[in-house]
């Protein structure tokens, strides 16, 4: 199975950034543009592309990623703009930054600079300071040249740092990263539903024995007078507002009051009961 390397450059600002945001927030944003992306198959040349969204993702599926093991740095950032932006899902990830933590300590930086000095892998370049504030189409030739090597050399420095790692971690740690990544960029919500059902039956089984024992008919869910007494006849006093028309105090019995609403977690579960039963039969 080959091992794809990838790493993204994305649009930021001041204001608009991994330190100002969660990493969700920052992606989801309708501010966001991938700038470009860097990929490097097993120890191959890193390679860098530039355009639209429709052009990288055509450049990115080029590749076979149901076959591969992604790498990144912070692979929860590469992952979540893959799955997300480009619905690309690789076989399995591994994270270089989840490997620094475990092996050489939290007591020390895990970024991607003091990783590969610390390994004595090579310098991390810095356009990066010099690409905030701009948009892809912002960057002249040379200056997109310049971004493209710093993503390539950031490529081969997650490469080479795979390399330093992947010895020193068991087969379970690297199943466990990559169900980590997944977990965040692939999030599947997995529903019982027979038991849900049941629930549901059980849960419309009660109220309704909780309305009969009440006596809720519909003419008096549907009354303002007639429910405020079944609240009170259940301990409970009616809410009131100041009507808008009349500019007198009347029943906050309506489905958007916030009086009513507030008794749906009332301690007596037949106020619960009477005060959902409404707010599911009144019309207005």
């Amino acid at each position: 199975m080959k091992i794809i390397t990838i790493d993204f450059e994305t649009y930021y600002d001041k204001e608009f950034s991994l330190s100002k945001i969660t990493t969700e927030e920052y992606i989801r944003d309708p501010r966001f543009e991938v700038v470009g992306v860097g990929v490097k198959v097993n120890d191959e040349r890193a390679v860098f592309f530039s355009g639209t969204h429709e052009d990288t993702r055509d450049f990115l599926l080029s590749y076979d990623w149901h076959n591969a093991v992604a790498v990144a740095h912070n692979a929860m950032f590469d992952a979540a703009i893959l799955s997300w932006i480009f619905g690309i899902r690789p076989n399995m990830w591994c994270d270089t930054l989840s490997l620094a933590r475990a092996i050489d300590g939290l007591h020390v930086s895990s970024s991607l600079k003091a990783c590969a000095e610390r390994h004595n892998l090579g310098a991390k370049g810095e356009e990066v300071i010099q690409a905030m504030g701009k948009r892809r189409l912002d960057f002249s030739e040379e200056e997109l040249i310049r971004y493209a090597a710093y993503c390539r050399n950031d490529c081969d420095l997650t490469w080479e740092l795979l390399n330093v790692y992947l010895s020193k971690i068991s087969a379970l740690e690297l199943q466990v990263i990559n169900l980590t990544i997944k977990m965040f960029s692939e999030p599947v919500l997995e529903l019982d539903l027979p038991l849900l059902e049941q629930h549901l039956e059980e849960v419309r089984d009660r109220k309704a024995e909780l309305l009969a024992a009440c006596e809720a008919d519909p003419e008096t869910l549907n009354s303002n007078p007639k429910f405020a007494e079944l609240l009170r006849a259940l301990g409970v006093e009616p809410p009131m507002k100041i009507s808008p028309t009349t500019g007198k105090e009347t029943y906050a019995l309506a489905k958007n009051d916030e009086g009513l609403k507030e008794l749906l977690e009332h301690e007596d579960e037949r106020v619960q009961a009477v005060v959902a039963a409404r707010l599911g039969t009144k019309s207005t």
